[in-house]
């Protein structure tokens, strides 16, 4: 331990003795802080004390103080009051794992992806809570159900026409921004986070009506956010929401692998529907041993808002590829999606603070919450609440959101 951790702990405890203690359950203390998912070390560093202060905070020894309780609050994403009751309150519902491998097998999850988490269904209950007060519609009607018996194509097609979206766009992200157009006017709260790395989630949903939700990682490009979005809609179709990475390495034998490719080969049908291939003359004169280069898929793509990589995935179930081409190829994928990252960082620019946030709370959302403020349904306390910014920021929030 340095020398300056020693001697900000010593700051700390001569704050805890200036100040007032809050006694606080120590138990609860234990429980905020493992479901997030940090361990002490961590947690002390970003409340600002030494793993000492708060191992006594925990065991009872010493209380933290207002301050440092708000700090807390802070860090570990739940509200002062309640960390002030007499016992853990009873969490948040925990996502069903659709992850390959290992991932799925160990569990883990990042305070990060929590916090995205709870948020998301902190969103939802906003949406529920004004509903109840007579401040918007409690949503549409429950998109149509499917079965993991129902053909992939017959289920994707079905999302397509409920949500009447067409197959055919101006790019990518105009393609991204008319697919959550249309899905939040089903009534579908979109999200997307900005702390997440895709490694670790593309994407997740919760199937509880009204008000589902679909959460999309929004560091990856928005070829990536559409297929996500397509492939939590099937989830959602199937009632059957959780954690995704959306990965084709499977091996099919446990229920969660059945229904991640089932979404994935949905998603792909949703977006590039089988018909729409037989007016493309390089589709329909090729050969399942075509040899397609990332140029040529990447062209084919394009249409449609995907990327080469998702078309040629729909290219191998369509029967004009074969899987040892996407393996041959999906270095080059890798290596580009990479190179494309570090170009976007190093370019200059890029989207505002309120642009981020009204992306990452969702546009619909933040309209529902100013039409409920406009209506005298809502404080404005609540609104800015509910938005996550001080009340002077609101109305560049809700410009971006326009």
């Amino acid at each position: 331990m340095s020398d300056d951790l020693d001697r900000s702990g010593e700051a700390e405890d001569g704050e805890t003795r200036g100040a007032e203690p809050i006694k606080v359950e120590p138990s609860v203390l234990v429980w905020a802080r493992k479901s997030i998912g940090f361990d002490e070390t961590r947690a002390a560093k970003k409340i600002g004390v030494v793993p000492a202060t708060l191992q006594n905070w925990e065991s009872g020894a010493t209380s933290p103080s207002l301050a440092q309780l708000r700090r807390i609050s802070t860090v570990y994403k739940r509200p002062l009051v309640v960390l002030l009751l007499p016992q853990p309150a009873k969490d948040f519902a925990a996502l069903r794992d659709f992850r390959s491998g290992l991932r799925r097998a160990a569990g883990a999850r990042s305070p990060e992806l929590t916090a995205e988490y709870w948020r998301a269904l902190s969103q939802r209950d906003v949406l529920m809570e004004i509903a109840d007060l007579g401040g918007a519609d409690e949503g549409v009607s429950p998109m149509p159900g499917t079965t993991l018996e129902m053909s992939e194509e017959d289920a994707g097609r079905q999302i397509r026409d409920w949500l009447g979206v067409p197959t055919r766009w101006p790019g990518s992200g105009r393609a991204l921004a008319g697919w959550i157009d249309a899905v939040e006017a089903r009534g579908i709260l979109v999200v997307q986070t900005q702390r997440v790395e895709p490694a670790e989630m593309r994407g997740f949903s919760v199937s509880a009506w009204p008000h589902p939700i679909a959460a999309l990682n929004g560091s990856e490009f928005p070829a990536g956010r559409l297929f996500t979005l397509a492939h939590e809609l099937a989830h959602l179709s199937l009632n059957a929401g959780g954690l995704c990475d959306l990965h084709e390495e499977r091996d099919n034998v446990q229920p969660e692998d059945r229904i991640e490719l089932y979404c994935n080969r949905v998603a792909a049908a949703a977006l590039m529907p089988r018909d729409a291939f037989y007016h493309i003359r390089s589709v329909s004169l090729a050969s399942v041993d075509k040899r397609w280069t990332t140029a040529e898929l990447a062209t084919i793509a394009e249409p449609f808002g995907t990327s080469a990589e998702s078309m040629l995935l729909r290219l191998i179930t369509l029967g004009k590829a074969k899987w040892d081409l996407y393996w041959a190829l999906k270095p080059e994928f890798e290596s580009g999606f990479v190179a494309a990252k570090a170009a976007q960082r190093q370019s200059e620019g890029g989207p505002t603070f309120y642009m981020v946030k009204a992306r990452d709370l969702g546009h619909g959302y933040i309209r529902t919450v100013m039409e409920a403020f406009r209506g005298r349904t809502i404080s404005s306390l609540d609104v800015a609440n509910y938005l996550d910014v001080r009340y002077e920021q609101i109305p560049k929030l809700e410009q971006a959101a326009r």
